[in-house]
């Protein structure tokens, strides 16, 4: 079961993949990012609106690259010919917008119907675990990732330190009690009048702006476990700036943006390296859209030459965020352990699933 297709569709990205085992054949994301600005986040009758107009389209397209199949006039014609050479189904099941995952859930369940493939379902959590172990299509990088190894995952939608023994083993030992913290990156750049989304925003102002000009609490500090907690930070800054003029804002955008994902990240690292000291892994991983920040990897780099541990994150900026390659890598190992889907008629969606 080497050719894996695999669809996700747990929030605003409509995606396809192919892979070859750990291999990236073709890797499709369709943003829906455009939709959202007037509202200021993912509105749910719009996310399933727009994966329903797309997910045969992305689909085609990913077995159209992946097998370099002949111009065709019609998405399903390409379906109908590259599905010839799929051997698995990968599809999120769960966590996220519940409206959703049901669309890509629908589509892989009609795929496998109709062209009698096996069926397996992905925790979107680890999704992101595993895209540390995906290639390129010429099976590069080569990488010897050692367990135990403790994972930072870090997106809009959640903030886990899990303890991975192995592949497919894995014990979340801190998680967020509120907010994730791509989700108060967000919610403070609309305080800001940002945008959305606001965390690539915070990033490019960060750069220039003072870390120290504002003295917000690191949440959590000195408590026992590794948990999180970002809501009462973003409480404090608005706090702070609820009654400054928008022309006091706009003049410090920059400062405040540094200030707010300083905060952010010394609160990530601070308990991820609690975890560290008290689990001793023999490796360290990071993934998730959050990830993606070049500051943020910096500060994992050097937490790991501070501990004198090797640290991998994904290759590719596009595979920190959501993406259906990290879900095929998944679903691939998941499938050598036989963990198929066993009636693919009631695979159902798991809005609030949990890693485990």
């Amino acid at each position: 079961m080497s050719k894996v297709l695999a669809i996700e569709t747990s929030c605003d990205d409509t995606c396809a993949a192919v892979l070859d085992g750990d291999k990236i054949l073709s890797n499709i994301i369709s943003s829906q990012v455009d939709l959202y600005k007037k509202w200021g986040g993912v509105v749910p009758n719009i996310a399933k609106r727009a994966h329903s107009e797309r997910i045969e389209t992305v689909v085609a397209e990913a077995l159209k690259r992946a097998f370099r199949l002949k111009a065709q006039k019609y998405a399903g014609d390409y379906i109908a010919e590259g599905m010839k050479k799929i051997d698995l189904i990968a599809v999120t099941y769960g966590p996220g917008l519940a409206v959703a995952l049901g669309v890509g859930i629908d589509m892989a369940k009609e795929l496998a119907r109709n062209y009698g493939k096996k069926l397996v379902a992905v925790n979107h959590v680890e999704g992101h675990i595993m895209s540390n172990f995906l290639k390129n299509s010429c099976g590069k990088p080569l990488r010897k990732i050692r367990f135990p190894a403790l994972v930072l995952t870090v997106s809009g939608g959640h903030s886990k330190i899990v303890l991975m023994k192995g592949i497919g083993i894995y014990e979340v030992v801190g998680e967020t009690l509120d907010d994730a913290a791509g989700e108060a990156l967000d919610k403070v750049a609309k305080l800001m009048g940002l945008g959305y989304p606001g965390g690539a925003v915070i990033e490019r102002l960060a750069k220039k702006g003072d870390e120290n000009f504002l003295k917000l609490p690191r949440p959590m500090k000195g408590r026992k476990g590794f948990d999180y907690s970002f809501s009462g930070l973003k409480t404090s800054f608005y706090y702070t700036i609820r009654d400054w003029s928008k022309e006091r804002i706009s003049e410090n955008y920059e400062n405040l943006a540094a200030s707010f994902q300083t905060a952010v990240f010394e609160s990530l690292l601070g308990r991820f390296e609690k975890a560290v000291d008290y689990y001793k892994p023999v490796s360290l991983l990071a993934s998730g859209g959050v990830t993606a920040n070049v500051e943020l990897k910096n500060r994992l780099r050097k937490l790991a030459r501070k501990k004198g541990l090797v640290i991998c994150l994904p290759w590719d900026k596009k595979l920190s965020t959501d993406n259906a390659a990290m879900i095929g890598v998944a679903g691939w190992h998941k499938a050598k352990r036989g963990e198929l889907v066993k009636n693919v008629d009631k695979l159902d969606r798991e809005a609030r699933a949990e890693l485990g």
